[in-house]
């Protein structure tokens, strides 16, 4: 019980810092540049109701691959682990509202919302649906045994030490929320990186797996899956929204919106890594050993 309470309390740890980073350092920078910070200015058009058929529709589709997933293979995160699932949609909640206050400073979009606190509540409501439906399209995904070989046996990379890594990784976060908050138009990809830089980095630090483990093993599947399911996801809810005749304005180009999208279900995987450290009674000594989601993904072996 001692040791659940530990543990607990270093996850808490590792959150806290991440989100006061993300808190922090980019008004910092912008006040310690001289910079000053211009509100939006206000974009005409329709986004609650756009929104909220955005959302169902993401809720459907998840619901329909859970339901293929369950029929293919009996697994289901929504019939076997609804409380993992119910504390992603938090989690997910949490993440989209960081990525809406980032919004703030680097203007990647601008939607109809009427003021900062209304952008922040639209990001809250669609990441309680997002981060899930990542996780749900991820495990379905898996399943497609096609998919799943073409990240296997790639190109290992040198496996570096942890703290190395970590120590790079976090240099790379701290810069790109500060001087990309500065020089957004020149550094916005590593502003935009810089979230899931940092987690990466913390998890590392606290010896705990982050979504790029497998790689020193030539395993480039977990990236690839994830990838691909936030580009389907957050193009479903994208698509929606604007079918639906939501108004967002988007800064990116199609390529860089799809890398956005990619980078976004690659963190909602990380994110779900840390949630699901409740489920796994790993103790702090097994760093770096493999260790399994909630549902196990299994794949058929080459023939």
């Amino acid at each position: 019980m001692a040791g659940h309470s530990a543990k607990r309390t270093i996850m808490r740890n590792r959150v806290t810092a991440f989100i006061v980073a993300l808190l922090l350092l980019p008004p910092l920078a912008t006040s310690l540049s001289g910079q000053g910070w211009d509100a939006p200015a206000p974009v005409a058009g329709a986004v609650w109701l756009p929104a909220l058929a955005g959302i169902m529709t993401i809720i459907a589709f998840g619901f329909l691959l859970d339901t293929l997933t369950f029929h293919r293979g009996g697994n289901s995160l929504l019939r076997s682990q609804r409380g993992y699932l119910l504390w992603n949609g938090v989690a997910g909640m949490a993440i989209c509202i960081l990525l809406a206050y980032l919004n703030l400073f680097a203007g990647a979009w601008f939607s109809p919302a009427g003021s900062d606190t209304a952008a922040l509540l639209l990001a809250a409501l669609c990441g309680a649906t997002l981060l899930p439906a990542v996780l749900i399209t991820r495990l379905w995904l898996a399943g497609l045994p096609g998919l799943v070989r073409l990240g296997m046996r790639r190109l290992a990379l040198p496996a570096l030490p942890a703290e190395a890594v970590s120590m790079l990784l976090l240099l790379a976060a701290l810069t790109g929320l500060t001087a990309g908050t500065i020089w957004v138009d020149h550094l916005g990809w590593l502003f935009w990186a810089s979230p899931l830089l940092l987690l990466v980095a913390l998890q590392l630090l606290w010896h705990e797996s982050t979504v790029f483990s497998g790689l020193a093993q030539g395993d480039w599947s977990r990236v690839l899956l994830g990838a691909v399911s936030g580009i389907a996801v957050g193009g479903i809810a994208l698509a929606a929204y604007r079918l639906s005749g939501g108004t967002v304005y988007l800064v990116a180009h199609t390529g860089e919106l799809i890398a956005s999208l990619a980078l976004f279900g690659l963190l909602c995987l990380q994110v779900s890594d840390v949630v699901a450290e409740n489920w796994r009674g790993k103790k702090r000594t097994d760093a770096f050993k493999k260790k399994p989601f909630p549902i196990p993904v299994v794949t058929k072996k080459d023939q």
